[in-house]
């Protein structure tokens, strides 16, 4: 039971480096001060929604929360704004890794390719 222990106190310390309460934090779910105490004592654990909106909360990954993974630079940035309630700045994901960007890069060389074959035969 270990891991359970360690969540639970990793939930602890995430919420007491926030200045909330379990009072505060339960409101900000929309949960009860008594479910923020049971994953606090290691009886129950947070459910995935819970998770999610935790991470959010306090600007970490949820890898932060449920793995004990260090925050990055980031994240530590993210999560004091968090902590001060300073707007957090939402950034649109880069999807490099998409298909259709393969796609595109074969068909612009094929476009290049071909005009380089009619251009040095035409001349």
């Amino acid at each position: 039971m270990k891991n359970k222990t360690d969540l639970s106190e990793r939930l602890r310390q995430l919420r007491k480096n926030a200045g909330l309460s379990q009072e505060q934090l339960a409101e900000k779910l929309d949960i009860s001060r008594q479910a923020v105490s049971k994953w606090e004592a290691g009886s129950s654990s947070p459910d995935i929604h819970n998770i999610v909106q935790l991470g959010k909360l306090y600007g970490i990954s949820t890898d932060s929360i449920l793995l004990d993974k260090a925050p990055s630079a980031e994240d530590t940035d993210r999560s004091s704004e968090a902590a001060n309630g300073a707007p957090q700045n939402e950034e649109t994901p880069v999807h490099d890794g998409h298909p259709a960007n393969g796609f595109l890069w074969a068909v612009l060389g094929t476009v290049i390719v071909l005009v380089l074959y009619f251009v040095t035969n035409l001349f």
